[in-house]
């Protein structure tokens, strides 16, 4: 379709890197969700639409290396150009459409782990704002040139009566408009997860942990600014297959470091059980063992979901925390010396009372003296409840 030398070898080395490294981490993603937690989340809904579109978008950047892109424009066919810029066109959407599925994905997973409305209202504010400049870049990119076609056609005898383009120095100014909110929005859901963990009971290294493994996203803001400067270089250029190798690279750069850090944000249960980076809760053995040999009989349990004030157990669940709770240890029985000052008192009692009140009298201590009923447990100790605050240590 071309003579001379090419680039698109760099498309094709970006592109398989980018789908694989995001397919794997996908596939990751899938067997956290269904194979530790049990289920699927709207987010991960959105992450599969995420990855159905980029991988038709690098798919026909890997076409378009076929038709041109990456060799120099003069040594292109006029019919290869017309297809190569068609197929171009086709990917710009794709990109603009990639990024913003993205975005909503990780808006909606950072939804289910928030917990305070200030949070929730950041979220849906950073949407908003993806959603509203997406959209516009979106129908700007189709209506660059009127009639749309002639984004492609104008590198071949075109039969539209009077078509034209935006100039160039518009549509570089819209589109630094697009990346500067993408960065900014970028960096907002990077610096959400800190205020996530901020009053969390935790210790220092769990919480950078947490914070790390959901700002993963925040890289990608590096690829939107990296964008900025090839789209100045390409502007300075009318050899648009040649030097539009970068953006394009770029552009998949981009979706797939978002794609990975979001499929990496779900990934820390599978860490727990694989590296051992939570923390594990004690076993039943281990409290049996632990409790002080002065107690005896039957001991019941009851344990507390995490403190809403903390983080919610949906919270602890999806990153692979140990909850944080209280655990309140019921149990019968006492120390010897106990049991006795415990009789001595209740004798010192049935001595003092009158005779006359003998019947009254013998109702009351049969409520409070010591007794071995028959379902084996010593009450005679007392009921003791012991309160033990749990942390998550990992």
């Amino acid at each position: 379709m071309y003579v001379g030398v090419s680039r698109g070898a760099q498309i094709t080395g970006v592109a398989v890197c980018s789908l694989a490294l995001t397919w794997i981490s996908f596939a990751f993603r899938i067997y956290v969700r269904l194979g530790i937690l049990k289920f699927m989340g709207r987010e991960d809904w959105i992450t599969v639409a995420a990855m159905i579109v980029f991988s038709i978008f690098c798919s026909l950047c890997l076409r378009a290396t076929v038709y041109g892109l990456g060799a120099h424009i003069f040594n292109i066919s006029p019919d290869s150009l017309q297809t190569g810029f068609k197929i171009t066109f086709v990917c710009e959407l794709l990109y603009v459409v990639s990024t913003t599925i993205t975005k909503l994905s990780i808006a909606a997973y950072f939804l289910r782990l928030s917990s305070k409305k200030y949070q929730r209202m950041v979220i849906y504010i950073t949407t908003a704002v993806v959603l509203l400049f997406s959209t516009m870049y979106f129908f700007f990119l189709i209506f660059q040139c009127t009639p749309t076609r002639y984004f492609w056609t104008k590198w071949i005898h075109s039969v539209d009566p009077n078509p034209k383009c935006l100039d160039g120095r518009v549509i570089e100014a819209v589109t630094y408009a697009h990346c500067a909110v993408s960065a900014i929005t970028d960096w907002s859901f990077g610096i959400l997860p800190v205020f996530f963990v901020w009053n969390m009971q935790m210790n220092p290294r769990t919480k950078l942990s947490v914070v790390l493994i959901l700002s993963l996203g925040f890289f990608a803001s590096t690829a939107t600014i990296v964008r900025i400067v090839y789209i100045k270089t390409l502007k300075a250029t009318d050899d648009y297959s040649w030097e539009g190798i970068n953006l394009a690279k770029w552009s998949m750069i981009e979706p797939a470091i978002a794609i990975t850090a979001m499929n990496f944000a779900t990934l820390r249960p599978m860490f727990k059980n694989v590296l051992r980076f939570a923390s594990k809760s004690f076993d039943s053995n281990d409290e049996e063992a632990k409790r002080p040999s002065g107690e005896s009989g039957t001991t019941m349990r009851t344990r507390n979901s995490v403190s809403a004030k903390d983080y919610s157990v949906e919270f602890a669940e999806l990153l692979g925390l140990s909850r944080v709770g209280v655990t309140t240890h019921i149990s019968a029985g006492g120390s010897q010396l106990e049991k006795d000052q415990l009789r001595k008192r209740f004798t010192l009692r049935k001595s003092m009372t009158k005779i006359s009140q003998r019947n009254e009298s013998q109702t009351e201590l049969n409520a409070v003296s010591p007794m071995m009923p028959d379902d084996g447990i010593d009450w005679t100790g007392g009921i003791k409840a012991t309160t033990v605050v749990t942390h998550d240590v990992s």
